[in-house]
């Protein structure tokens, strides 16, 4: 039975979207639950592709080679290393003045 504010919905529109979206994202999209529109999609036997689950490949600004040759360059300190000996040196340094 459907609840007074929601229209009803075409099983038929649903599948169409879930093809081109994804069944998760359709279910989102549309407003209802997604264990909804998977339980309609394995009782009405839609084949539905499978979509890559999880976070998209990360793209690098900067190569590992080039982190590391820039590592090695600084004498083997990171940044972080870099910056707390010049906070040392300028407390020592104000403490002589």
């Amino acid at each position: 039975m459907q609840s007074q504010n929601k229209l009803p919905v075409s099983r038929e529109a649903v599948r169409i979207l879930a093809l081109s979206i994804g069944a998760r994202e359709a279910a989102r999209r549309l407003g209802m639950k997604e264990s909804t529109l998977l339980s309609w999609s394995h009782r009405l036997k839609w084949k539905l592709p499978r979509r890559k689950v999880g976070r998209p490949p990360l793209h690098l600004k900067v190569s590992p080679g080039d982190v590391l040759l820039d590592y090695k360059r600084r004498g083997g300190l990171t940044r972080t290393d870099m910056y707390k000996a010049a906070a040392g040196a300028a407390e020592r340094l104000a403490r002589h003045v």
